[in-house]
């Protein structure tokens, strides 16, 4: 099998060859985070697809956290005593804030996740149901 990539510090050398199959960037703009406190990156076009569906399907839920937006889809809500709570992983962007950035959203780095999961512990608690308990985000 023929090497596909080198780096020899060369930049006219270094480098992909040949025909990339797949590839998708998990550049840090956009993440995911799970009320277990888990989270990764995801690329645009995945973010893209997860809102484009809430959106179509009417049920992209939006939470402000500090300077982060979190989305989620509210036909996961549970109900308790007239409050809404989600057990899940949310979508966490944070707004550039600024007109000349061309970009929506800001990079987030580890730190900015660590930030944006701080954030969200401030609207987190725990549920019992049936007798397991799990964290859960309190949407009211």
């Amino acid at each position: 099998m023929a090497q596909k990539f080198s780096i020899k510090l060369d930049p006219i050398k270094d480098g992909f060859t040949g025909t990339i199959e797949k590839a998708e960037s998990t550049a840090g703009r956009y993440a995911v985070i799970g009320t277990n406190y888990d989270h990764r990156f995801i690329s645009e076009k995945q973010f893209n697809a997860y809102t484009e569906e809430l959106s179509k399907k009417d049920t992209m839920g939006l939470l402000m956290t500090g300077s982060f937006m979190v989305f989620y889809d509210t036909t996961k809500l549970i109900e308790i005593d007239g409050e809404s709570y989600f057990v899940g992983s949310v979508l966490v962007v944070e707004p550039a804030g600024d007109d000349e950035v061309p970009h929506a959203y800001s990079w987030m780095d580890d730190s900015d996740i660590e930030e944006a999961k701080e954030d969200l512990s401030a609207y987190l608690t725990e549920l019992i149901i049936d007798g397991e308990r799990y964290d859960a985000l309190h949407v009211d």
